[in-house]
């Protein structure tokens, strides 16, 4: 492939339906995902991986929002996160090896508040890659360190805030958030941009093989018995991957599972 930014064709993976997301208030909101251990396959420790979500954000709020963050400290210290800005629509993909960090950032204006973007980010062998509803942004950079890998250590992680401390609560809507242990192609990005949140995820198509690799996958809502009864009190979003790590909502009534608003 000659531009490694843009994808012409498109296979497809098996539909699924695609109910709801989670509604975050930037204010307390959050989802508790408990403490990694060392033999968790959420260390993602060494090696290539990618973290993948559909996000709304909404005007205002902390600048330096969660939408993941396995770590113990600022900057992902000891682990890895993925934040978005809503002032200046950027992408940010931190990264701690133990001792130093990595700040990836991409270009300013990315992406726009208000609408339901795809953001997906690639820890190559070599190299950080952050891709935005199917292109690659090829004017990332490292607003600080540079390319690392996750070291193994044991802290907290939590969707939707970091884990630390107060701050960087999300403000707008999180939906399918995935992680795999691998880097991503290019065509399987597109394929997962295709089916905007649709996708099976352990399914497989001609470009997608990496349902092995896929060690979280939070759906944010599914099942027909909050499909009956779209006002159910949720206290936990469900793992639909092998790791089986299910998110209790923080506080008890505060975020919420919003059935029709799906990418």
């Amino acid at each position: 492939m000659d531009d490694p930014g843009s994808v012409e064709e498109v296979d497809l993976l098996p539909d699924m339906e695609n109910i709801a997301s989670l509604y975050l208030d930037g204010d307390d909101d959050y989802v508790e995902m408990d403490e990694v251990d060392l033999e968790d396959p959420l260390q993602l420790a060494g090696e290539p991986f990618t973290v993948s979500a559909w996000f709304r954000q909404e005007a205002g709020g902390d600048p330096s929002q969660r939408i993941v963050d396995k770590s113990d400290g600022p900057l992902a210290h000891n682990g890895w996160a993925l934040a978005a800005d809503p002032e200046e629509g950027r992408i940010h993909f931190y990264i701690h090896d133990g001792e130093t960090g990595a700040d990836f950032a991409s270009r300013r204006g990315l992406y726009a508040t208000g609408e339901w973007h795809f953001v997906v980010a690639v820890a190559r062998a070599d190299r950080l890659e952050i891709w935005i509803d199917g292109d690659l942004d090829t004017e990332s950079r490292y607003e600080s360190g540079a390319h690392t890998l996750p070291v193994a250590a044991v802290t907290g992680m939590r969707i939707g805030t970091w884990n630390h401390s107060n701050g960087r609560e999300w403000q707008g809507w999180l939906d399918e958030l995935a992680v795999w242990n691998t880097d991503l192609s290019p065509e399987s990005i597109a394929t997962l941009h295709a089916a905007r949140g649709r996708a099976d995820l352990v399914g497989s198509c001609e470009v997608y093989a990496q349902a092995g690799n896929l060690v979280g996958w939070w759906r944010m809502g599914s099942g027909a018995r909050l499909l009956a009864d779209p006002t159910a009190i949720a206290w936990s979003v469900e793992d639909h991957a092998c790791g089986a790590r299910t998110g209790s909502l923080r506080p008890a009534h505060g975020p919420r599972l919003d059935v029709g608003e799906v990418p």
